[in-house]
């Protein structure tokens, strides 16, 4: 009888939904969300980007990514630093240039190091950060 009601009370907890879990409303609305889409979201100015690579990151070469946003954003209100954050440093800075359309071509992107580094997007007027993103990603 002692295992019978051992037995059941684990059976019963093994079938509660885990705390961690999101709720189903949560998850329904955020499939209904279009900003759940977005690659890089930039929450102040409300405006989404996807960074593609035309040459992949690497510690030896010089890269190359285009910055498609959409919205049309003008060339001088566009910043791309490269940082990182584990050694408190960035790299040389990049290269941009318009495309038209809320494209961006990102050259003369070169990674000092291997290891983690941010893509720093920073959108701003005149000397100001209107909002800004930051792209995870690790070189080789």
């Amino acid at each position: 009888m002692k295992y019978l009601i051992v037995f059941l009370a684990l059976t019963l907890c093994a079938c509660a939904r885990p705390n961690y879990l999101p709720e189903a409303t949560a998850v329904n609305n955020e499939q209904n969300d279009p900003q759940s889409n977005c690659a890089i979201l930039f929450n102040k100015e409300n405006i989404c980007a996807e960074l593609l690579w035309k040459q992949a990151p690497t510690s030896t070469d010089f890269s190359e990514f285009e910055l498609r946003f959409n919205a049309s954003i003008p060339a001088e209100n566009l910043s791309v630093i490269l940082w990182m954050p584990s050694m408190g440093h960035g790299s040389s800075p990049v290269k941009i240039e318009s495309l038209g359309d809320g494209k961006f071509r990102v050259f003369k992107v070169f990674f000092i190091m291997p290891g983690d580094w941010e893509i720093r997007i920073v959108l701003k007027d005149s000397h100001e950060t209107l909002d800004q993103a930051h792209v995870p990603l690790v070189v080789p």
